[in-house]
């Protein structure tokens, strides 16, 4: 028998590498039992709800004086407790900053956050805002909706409903003075994003309830989708920054009506052909939709899913897909939001400054 010799150095790197190969598979399932509330910062309560922890999900209050623009939060309906925070830009060509005195588009926003945690008033969210007013030129009217599991879906999507209602009325000195509701976008980022798209195929069939208001059209920023059939971006390892499945898992677990499982339309929106009778009446209406995602999101693949079926119905769907990024990239890096709003502009093009 022929022995076959290997350098010590080569055996040294053999080693090593298996020891790396074992060592971090061993990583990837440990990941994958780590305790999905103690990485979010919650504690689940014997009746159901859940305690969020104040130190890890700090709010900031609205902003009287900044060179963006000017913000403040207006009750929506004090029963539920849900409110609305307003970001009116400000016009820096002044020689003393004032708002803008023209009729601003509106855009209505929902935060993400998986539908259980985060609010419109979380500094990162606050921010974009502030920046999305400004460089959009429009008033950005952002809702604080019902957070799951204490108020479980479709409770989201009837508060930004319900905002939508608001900006009609008129009932605030902003809107009245400032916007245009027959130029209006709704947008979302995450489960944002979700929102936006359910409720905008809720609002696609109350047109008249909701006249003068007038959509234009849905931005979905890194929309939070998901489905029983696992993707291959949520497969991927190692894990994508911040949504292993573990968590998304508990997020759906927590939002969908008790007894629902992820084979549910508000997870996956095209089972069974998806909203049949709302999206032609999308059609029917012309509203654009944009998508914006990128593949390091593990969410990726089921967005791309999304965008194809849209674009399979006819819907007038935009895609903007990058390579890179992470879920959140928008919200949370200013060069990556100012890609969004240029985005934003090419694709209403006749709707934003």
């Amino acid at each position: 028998m022929k022995v076959m010799k290997y350098p010590i150095k080569l055996l040294l790197l053999f080693f090593q590498f298996t020891f790396l190969a074992i060592h971090s598979q061993a990583n990837d399932q440990n990941s994958t039992t780590d305790d999905p509330y103690k990485m979010l910062h919650i504690i689940p309560n014997p009746d159901g709800s859940i305690t969020r922890m104040k130190r890890y999900y700090p709010t900031v209050p609205p902003n009287g004086s900044t060179s963006l623009a000017f913000s403040k939060d207006v009750p929506l309906n004090t029963g539920k407790n849900t409110w609305v925070r307003l970001y009116l830009p400000i016009n820096i060509s002044q020689p003393v900053s004032r708002p803008v005195t023209k009729n601003l588009p509106i855009v209505v926003f929902s935060h993400g956050g998986g539908f259980i945690i985060m609010s419109t008033a979380s500094p990162t969210f606050d921010s974009f805002l502030s920046n999305t007013a400004s460089k959009l030129h429009a008033l950005v009217v952002s809702i604080e909706y019902r957070l799951a599991p204490e108020h479980r879906l479709p409770a989201a999507y009837d508060d930004v409903l319900e905002g939508l209602h608001w900006v009609k009325e008129k009932k605030d000195d902003w809107v009245k003075n400032y916007a245009n509701v027959s130029n209006c976008i709704v947008m979302g980022e995450s489960a944002g994003g979700n929102i936006a798209y359910h409720v905008g195929l809720r609002a696609s069939v109350l047109v008249h309830e909701l006249n003068p208001l007038v959509i234009k059209g849905l931005v979905l920023i890194q929309p939070f989708f998901g489905g029983l059939n696992r993707t291959r971006s949520e497969l991927r390892k190692p894990a994508s920054f911040g949504l292993p499945v573990v968590i998304t898992d508990l997020m759906w677990n927590l939002s969908l009506p008790i007894g629902a499982n992820r084979n549910h339309p508000y997870c996956d929106p095209i089972i069974e052909g998806g909203s049949n009778k709302m999206l032609d009446k999308i059609k029917e209406l012309g509203w654009r939709v944009a998508i914006a995602g990128y593949d390091r999101d593990r969410l990726f693949d089921k967005q791309l899913e999304v965008f194809e079926f849209l674009k399979q119905r006819g819907v007038d769907v935009v895609g903007n897909f990058s390579k890179g990024g992470y879920h959140g990239v928008f919200v949370k890096e200013a060069n990556i939001s100012e890609k969004l709003f240029e985005f934003m502009r090419r694709v209403f093009s006749s709707n934003l400054a």
